[in-house]
């Protein structure tokens, strides 16, 4: 299973929340030959404004687009994951960042055909390039070498942490031989 994490920039802007509004922020894009991977396009609260937000923009023509456009590069740190799917990449990625301690601001995540793709918004940056080393981690221990996902089971140090109910006997010890 092939898949990548890396760090992302989001360009975003803030628009009037009217038809056409994400058609004309990609039109500069799409006349610049630019390719976007990941477009989010949405109301926010008050309905008045949208708020649209594209990766990547890695190129010059990709950044005179963007500008064109009225995009700026987010303050939003994010990581991006991309490849192949299977069962369980999702709560792989979400219990390796809950049991760091890690909290997301937005998770957006989809499958397509065989693919995956997931953008992963932090509160700084500081986290957002922890976040990259804890998943790649945790589906490097998620494969074994058949190919197969390991069974979830709960962190060593998460069972110790565990109390047994009031009034419960301890579990008998085992005589060493």
């Amino acid at each position: 299973m092939s898949v990548t994490v890396k760090r992302a920039d989001l360009w975003r802007v803030e628009t009037t929340n009217r038809p056409g509004a994400l058609a004309a922020t990609l039109a500069p894009f799409a006349d610049s030959g630019a390719n976007l991977d990941i477009v989010m396009g949405y109301a926010q609260a008050d309905k008045t404004f949208a708020a649209i937000e594209v990766f990547p923009v890695r190129s010059e023509k990709g950044r005179r687009a963007a500008r064109t456009a009225g995009l700026k590069r987010s303050d939003f740190p994010c990581v991006v994951i991309s490849g192949d799917d299977r069962p369980g990449l999702g709560h792989t990625v979400a219990a390796a960042l809950a049991e760091a301690g890690i909290n997301l601001n937005f998770c957006v995540a989809q499958t397509l055909g065989k693919q995956y793709t997931g953008l992963f918004s932090f509160e700084a940056a500081s986290e957002a390039d922890l976040a990259v080393r804890i998943i790649r981690r945790a589906l490097a221990r998620a494969k074994k070498p058949n190919g197969k996902k390991s069974p979830s089971r709960p962190a060593s140090n998460a069972r110790a942490g565990r109390k047994r109910p009031v009034g419960s006997p301890a579990a008998p010890r085992r005589k060493r031989r």
